[in-house]
């Protein structure tokens, strides 16, 4: 049926269209893989370092000339790093690194320190040389510098967002220690790094007055870029929930996530919070991660609409997300670097074919906001799989991985924007709509009421003419005879019922409160049955009605409106079952209630009816063929709560439906009327004995 419904209403320019977005899209992946994929060997096996001069701005990279060696068994030490060769070694650039991993990664980068070409007075403080590394999340960095001209350790430190911070750390967004003062000569810095999340490591060399400038101006940015994620993160959270839109609160969630891991990707959860806690970094960046991965997916399931192509594969995606976010459980452990490992690789996976679904919804509906969306969640598809697979250990880590995925992260927050600002939109302009529509209905309503009661004024005066002809003619009538004196008692009883139920039905108070208004009296409930069988049978519907009950039951009711509910469940009984005899009967209980079951032989209804029928309008789908709107059974269940009552209905096994209503009885008048009746008993019991004796 969707592709009959597809190739219906697919114009062949949306599908060309189409065809040439997807066509871009998978181009696009396949250029930046192979360039993700090219590696270039040419770097050197030592950079030349001069020393700065004052006011000078030095900062110099040292990602092109460090090495990598994996050690899992954790038994090398820094010494045999030293000494070891370098063919041992990898490039960190343009090679794959050891992804997310529980062994220890060693990196070696190898500086040969000059004199400074300058003739100017030369100062420690523009001599001071401090070492960045990068990225924060790092949990313990073991740095040492070994000097190769005189074959010895000449300085050792510690770094790492699980490592204590002391009060003379520097803070800085990254892990940031100031070397000790390197007189001219070959040095080799050895890094030793242990982390639960991915092994990624970049280094490089400021002075003293580049790191103040660029570490400022590095931070105001990431603060500004942090604080505004959160702030629209939490505009479009709290408005999807008012709103009750899923989309507009997922994408909130995603925005509020990614702001999270911001935080720790920034590094400004290393420079504000480890001071405060020392895992904190650890938590953070982790937890963002998780929530990221879970809100990512479930915002594109709901706009996909996954859910009305396949309700399993849409609970298979929502069961996804649960585990990516318990995965945050596992932030600060070491259980968190299998997560990475494991789960971020079959996250590849999901994002292919969260890329698919969406193609294929195109395909299904080719409108112009998919087509928004496709590319919108293509080009970012992309960038994370590369990031992804870089993180992983499958893709190399290059300038392109490492700048890739915050590019393309940030496009596709300002393009969920702009479709969620145009949601927004389309959502005030439906709010509008619906508010003049209801605007519209309370207007009608309104005129509905007073057309109502109207009408049910110019009820009142026929009626009442009705009434007091039939008066007059009794009168008159004197000794007609029986049959027209009974005639004319029904004309006047009907009248005087039909004036109630507008006196009930046709008033504002009862359209306004959607009350009724009681006029209780105390009946006998058998007596009052018994005159509503009779009146029925006088009628000639050919109804076979029998009547059985507790001649003490009493009640307090309004007897116009409680016949008219017992009325209609009859007339049911007559239309849906006509050759089928009906029986009524009556008792109460000890628990103050008193019941009415009115039940006939007739086929029964099903379930699906069973569970529908008291609502207004609902025609149960026996009921071809029969007259009728859907409301008595609906004004019955009405009449019954207004009595602090209820009706409930069930079908016998082999056909045949009991209605009970069940109704609170009148206490004092039903225990008056037992003793009454035992007194009775008792007297007629005595008269007899003495009958008998006599």
């Amino acid at each position: 049926m969707a592709s009959n419904r597809a190739a219906r209403f697919c114009p062949a320019s949306a599908i060309a269209a189409m065809r040439q977005a997807f066509f871009i899209v998978v181009s696009i992946w396949a250029i930046l893989f192979v360039i993700a994929g090219t590696t270039a060997h040419a770097h050197g096996a030592h950079v030349r370092i001069t020393q700065p001069s004052n006011n000078s701005f030095f900062d110099l990279p040292l990602d092109e000339y460090t090495f990598r060696l994996a050690d899992p068994d954790h038994k090398l030490t820094f010494r045999d790093i030293a000494t070891r060769p370098l063919d041992d070694f990898e490039p960190i650039m343009n090679t794959a690194g050891p992804g997310y991993t529980h062994d220890s990664i060693w990196y070696r980068t190898d500086i040969e320190i000059e004199e400074p070409a300058s003739k100017d007075p030369v100062t420690d403080q523009s001599m001071r040389l401090f070492l960045e590394i990068s990225p924060p999340y790092l949990d313990r960095i073991n740095i040492a510098i070994f000097d190769v001209d005189g074959g010895k350790f000449i300085w050792r430190d510690e770094l790492g967002d699980n490592v204590d911070f002391k009060p003379d750390n520097i803070k800085n967004r990254n892990h940031t220690t100031r070397l000790p003062h390197l007189a001219p000569g070959h040095y080799r810095i050895l890094f030793r790094v242990e982390t639960t999340s991915s092994s990624s490591f970049s280094s490089r060399l400021r002075n003293d007055s580049t790191l103040m400038t660029m570490g400022g101006r590095s931070l105001i940015i990431s603060s500004m870029i942090v604080a505004s994620l959160f702030v629209i993160g939490g505009v479009y959270l709290i408005g999807g929930l008012l709103i009750r839109d899923v989309s507009l609160f997922w994408y909130g969630a995603y925005v509020l996530s990614f702001a999270m891991l911001g935080i720790g990707l920034s590094g400004l959860g290393l420079l504000l919070l480890q001071p405060i806690w020392t895992p904190i970094n650890d938590l953070i960046t982790g937890t963002g991660s998780a929530f990221s991965v879970a809100t990512s997916v479930m915002l594109w399931v709901t706009i996909i609409d996954l859910k009305q192509i396949s309700r399993r594969i849409y609970q298979g995606y929502c069961f996804y997300c649960v585990i990516a976010a318990s995965m945050a459980l596992t932030a600060c452990t070491p259980y968190y670097a299998d997560f990475g490992r494991y789960f971020l690789t079959f996250h590849l996976l999901v994002l292919v074919s969260m890329f698919c679904w969406l193609v294929y919804r195109f395909w299904q509906n080719p409108r112009g906001i998919y087509l928004f969306y496709l590319l919108t969640l293509g080009i970012p598809s992309i960038a994370a799989t590369i990031y992804v697979a870089s993180l992983v250990g499958i893709a190399p880590n290059s300038r392109l991985t490492q700048t890739i995925y915050p590019l393309s992260t940030m496009f596709h927050l300002v393009m969920m924007g702009i479709a969620m600002a145009y949601r927004t939109r389309y959502l005030e302009k439906a709010r509008a709509a619906a508010q003049g529509r209801r605007h519209r209905t309370r207007q009608l309503a309104e005129e509905q009421r007073e057309f109502i009661t109207m009408l049910g004024h110019e009820f009142r005066t026929p009626l009442a003419i009705i009434q007091r002809s039939a008066e007059l003619i009794s009168l008159h009538l004197g000794e007609a005879g029986e049959g027209i004196g009974d005639r004319m008692a029904r004309i006047r009883n009907h009248a005087g019922q039909l004036s109630g139920l507008v006196d009930v039905f046709l008033t504002k108070d009862t359209l306004d409160r959607g009350a009724f208004n009681l006029n209780r009296q105390q009946i006998n409930l058998l007596e009052f049955l018994s005159n509503i069988v009779d009146s029925i049978d006088q009628e000639g519907n050919q109804t076979d009605i029998s009547l059985h009950g507790d001649a003490d039951t009493a009640i307090n009711a309004d007897t116009t409106l409680l016949k008219l509910a017992i009325v209609n469940v009859i007339e049911n009984a007559r239309k849906y079952a006509p050759s089928s005899p009906v029986s009524v009967d009556c008792n109460h209980r000890g628990d103050g209630f008193a019941y009415i079951r009115v039940v006939d032989h007739g086929p029964g209804m099903n379930e699906e009816d069973l569970a529908q029928v008291s609502m207004a309008f609902y025609r149960g789908k026996t009921s071809d063929g029969t007259r009728g709107v859907g409301l008595g059974l609906h004004i019955a269940n009405r009449i019954l709560e207004a009595h602090n009552g209820s009706i409930t209905m069930s079908v016998g096994e082999k056909g045949g439906t009991t209605v009970v209503f069940k109704l609170p009885i009148d206490r004092d008048a039903t225990i008056h009327n037992i003793r009454h009746r035992n007194t009775h008993r008792i007297m007629s019991t005595r008269v007899a004995r003495r009958a008998g004796a006599e």
